[in-house]
């Protein structure tokens, strides 16, 4: 008995101390490499100290005696707050990923090598321009500070991957840049591979059917390709199409932006207004901060990783911006020649040219280095056939691949002293192409396009170009003075939400993918409605979760019912026939909403009635809401609404009322038959995921959420999500909302998805999403008085030796 007891001891006192050696490493790893906001650090080459305040949320208020002390200051920050996300982008764009995460990260190193984006990094530092390198110089000074004073102390996620005894490499100019790729890719729709999945239904329909689907108008088909699409018209054993349609990405990454003339403003001055909607997660893409030196001040958001302000406002100049939806990218499909040197050259016009290839080595953590081609011909990367689709090999031209000096831009946007000039300085800007809206302390407003189109041979773009042929490809980019615009609009209002704004011209032809018009129809909506508009007014509008298009498709589906509906049709009919399309689980006074709940359903039963039969339900999903309307309104042939399945053509009735009694069924198989119950926001829910949520068991540190959230993808606080497992899952969403308000400076707001911080042990990694979910924003003071009353912290960085 007592030896028993003997060994029970000793094993609760291994117990014990594997228990704390476990508790003190976890606590090490948790605390490692916390944001430091108080005390003093050093910064090699400042020319003289700089202070930084810090407000409750943690967003920084910097002060400078130079621009370059400034740009250094918010490298030092960056770093101090966001370094694993600025470590994992650099190597996302250089391919370097797998360095860290192994094998998994080997297809991701491959495409960002393929595509070339650190090489495009390079070319745009070497036409920047004298400031902008100074800028970015000063900038990665201040990151290697930081690097350098933690003395190997980084936070959970750097150690995570990279290990004990990991320090990252020292960050330079060209990291920076690289950034503008990421984004760029980001917001172009070349990631969902638009002029593939048209050459695909142009194979499986057609040219007229295709161009209808398009949204009827004038649509370029070069004869090269209508021929080679025509040779892929065929279906294997089961009578699937060639080529199973390529799921779309999670939503079209879309934004709001508005500006409010001081005639319509309580303070008498423009407000502006901006919420970007890109994809979700922690720590988010933006950084709130507030920069002054001699010569610039700005305050608004910034991108970790590259220096200046972004979204935000001056002393004179407020600017916001949404993504154009231009088509910045063509696709070329390319004859392809081997030569006896086992060299590769592609056909132009009578001639031959040789393709440029790279052998590039991928580093794997914990296997062994690959070696790959990177292949390129004069337009840009040279991607592999894909036979499954029927794809021939193929050249990628990007916009972003023309080169630039985006940096310019954002310093000459904090500098303007007016609207006119902010839009003179924007020049050196390329893209990913944006709707800029500008308003000024003098009262100017101005809506123009920040970025530059390509300049067509032939074509609008929309197909794939026959690549060996001379009378296709691009002259460069269309002049910045091309560029249309809209000043002192009659109504006092600037309102864009990536639907077309401009009307067409020749002078820049316009070749888009424009959103559906609902939201800039309900924000303009509302702003005319009334004035007396300040920020608080405008945080509620943003928050706005009434779609205009469900009202739209319900208006162009319900009369089309047959009389005498009977059934789970007629439940559905009657219970959306009252409902203003609010996208909640209650309506403003607790009601339920199970109209709402039940919508989704309907939507996603009517567009499989519509284009399920013909093997185009993903082609058309969440990015083309609008061709299910179409499709209802009489916008294209009716023939869509035929079932090609059935022997007998059916009525436009029929089709919604299958629908509907169909979306019945599923409600009430994921609820049961009390409405009641129903529940919008249980169905519709976000998770706040990270790169490292993942990892088996830590991974869920960096994870928060789920959340349930009103809103959808067509109201102002559009939330774009996708069927996953039988429930709408939340991807994209507002990155950020922030308005300033030119007359009462000290009143504009702004609030972020998560927090300020990177590290998921600071407060600050998620002390905004409770107020961000509900609508809420907090203060974002501008005057020296009113910064200084809500500064709870303070560090100087002071000069050290190089």
């Amino acid at each position: 008995m007592r030896r028993r007891s003997k060994a029970l001891l000793a094993l609760a006192a291994v117990v014990l101390v594997l228990a704390v050696a476990l508790a003190g490493a976890f606590l090490w790893w948790s605390r490692g490499g916390l944001p430091r906001r108080d005390g003093e650090a050093a910064l090699a080459g400042l020319a003289a100290p700089v202070v930084v305040r810090w407000d409750a949320r943690a967003v920084p208020y910097v002060e400078a005696e130079s621009p370059e002390d400034l740009a250094a200051a918010l490298g030092w920050l960056h770093a101090n707050d966001r370094m694993t996300q600025m470590e994992l982008g650099r190597r996302l764009a250089a391919g370097r990923l797998s360095e860290l995460a192994g094998e998994a990260a080997i297809g991701v190193d491959t495409r960002s090598r393929r595509m070339g984006f650190r090489r495009g990094a390079e070319r745009l530092w070497d036409e920047a321009g004298a400031e902008s390198r100074r800028w970015l110089a000063a900038y990665a000074r201040g990151v290697n500070a930081w690097l350098a004073g933690r003395d190997g102390d980084l936070p959970p996620g750097l150690l995570l991957l990279g290990g004990p005894g990991f320090v990252p490499e020292p960050w330079g100019p060209v990291d920076s840049l690289s950034f503008v790729f990421l984004m760029g890719e980001d917001l172009s729709f070349w990631q969902g591979r638009p002029e593939e999945e048209r050459f695909r239904w142009l194979a499986a329909l057609g040219p007229e059917r295709t161009r209808d689907l398009l949204g009827g108008g004038e649509l370029h088909v070069p004869e090269e390709i209508a021929a080679l699409a025509a040779s892929l018209i065929r279906t294997d054993a089961d009578g699937t199409l060639l080529g199973a349609a390529r799921r779309p990405p999670d939503g079209a990454p879309g934004s709001n932006n508005w500006a409010v003339a001081g005639a319509r403003t309580r303070s008498g001055a423009p407000l502006v207004a901006n919420d970007p909607h890109l994809g979700l997660g922690v720590p988010g893409t933006w950084y709130q901060v507030h920069l002054r030196a001699p010569g610039i001040e700005a305050a608004g958001m910034s991108l970790p990783g590259v220096p200046g302000i972004v979204i935000g406002r001056g002393r004179a100049v407020a600017w916001a911006f949404t993504n154009v939806m231009l088509d910045d990218h063509d696709v070329f499909f390319e004859q392809v020649e081997r030569r006896p040197d086992g060299r590769e050259a592609v056909r132009r016009g009578e001639g031959w040219l040789p393709v440029e290839v790279t052998r590039e080595t991928i580093r794997v953590d914990g296997g062994e280095a690959i070696e790959i081609d990177v292949r390129r011909t004069d337009r840009g990367p040279l991607l592999a056939a894909d036979p499954d689709r029927g794809l021939p090999p193929r050249s990628l031209a990007w916009t972003l691949d023309e080169g630039g000096d985006p940096i310019s831009a954002f310093l000459a946007l904090a500098r303007a002293g007016g609207v006119a000039e902010a839009a003179a300085g924007i020049g050196g800007y390329v893209g990913p192409a944006q709707n800029l809206v500008l308003a000024d302390v003098h009262g100017g407003l101005l809506w123009t396009i920040l970025g530059r189109a390509p300049d067509r041979l032939r074509g609008d773009g929309r197909l794939p170009s026959p690549g060996w042929s001379p009378e296709y490809g691009w002259r460069g980019l269309l002049p910045r003075e091309s560029t249309p615009a809209i000043a002192a609009p009659a109504d006092g209002l600037l309102v864009t939400a990536n639907a077309r704004v401009a009307p067409p011209d020749p002078a820049f032809p316009l070749s888009a993918d424009f959103d559906t018009p609902h939201r800039a129809r309900r924000i303009r909506e509302l702003l005319a409605a009334g004035d007396g508009w300040d920020a608080a007014a405008t945080a509620a509008l943003q928050a706005d979760v009434v779609s205009l298009f469900a009202r739209d498709l319900l208006a162009a589906a319900l009369p089309a019912l047959p009389p005498g509906l009977d059934g789970d049709a007629a439940a559905a009919r009657d219970l959306l026939a009252g409902w203003d399309g609010t996208m909640a689980a209650a309506d403003a006074a607790g009601r339920p909403l199970p109209a709402a709940a039940l919508f989704p359903f309907v939507e996603l039963r009517l567009r499989g009635a519509v284009f399920a039969d013909e093997e185009l339900a993903y082609a058309v999903d969440v990015a083309s809401a609008d061709r299910v309307l179409w499709a209802l309104d009489g916008t294209l042939d009716a023939a869509w609404l035929d079932d090609v399945s059935t022997p007998e053509p059916e009525t436009k009735g029929e089709i919604v009322a299958r629908a509907l009694a169909a979306a019945w069924r599923d409600a009430v198989d994921r609820w049961g038959a009390d409405t009641a119950r129903w529940d919008y926001e249980e169905l519709h829910r976000l998770t706040l995921g990270h790169p490292l949520s993942a990892v088996p068991v830590l991974g869920r540190f960096f994870t928060r959420g789920p959340f349930p959230m009103p809103g959808s993808g067509t109201t102002v606080a559009a939330f774009g999500a996708r069927w996953v497992d039988g429930e709408l899952r939340v991807a994209h969403g507002p990155s950020m909302r922030w308005i300033a308000d030119l007359g009462a400076p000290d009143a504009s707001l702004a609030v972020l998805p998560a927090g300020q911080s990177g590290h998921p042990f600071d407060p600050h990694y998620d002390d905004q999403t409770a107020a961000w979910r509900a609508g809420r924003a907090f203060p974002f003071p501008w005057t020296e008085e009113a910064i200084e009353r809500q500064a709870v912290e303070r560090l100087t960085l002071r000069p050290a030796a190089e």
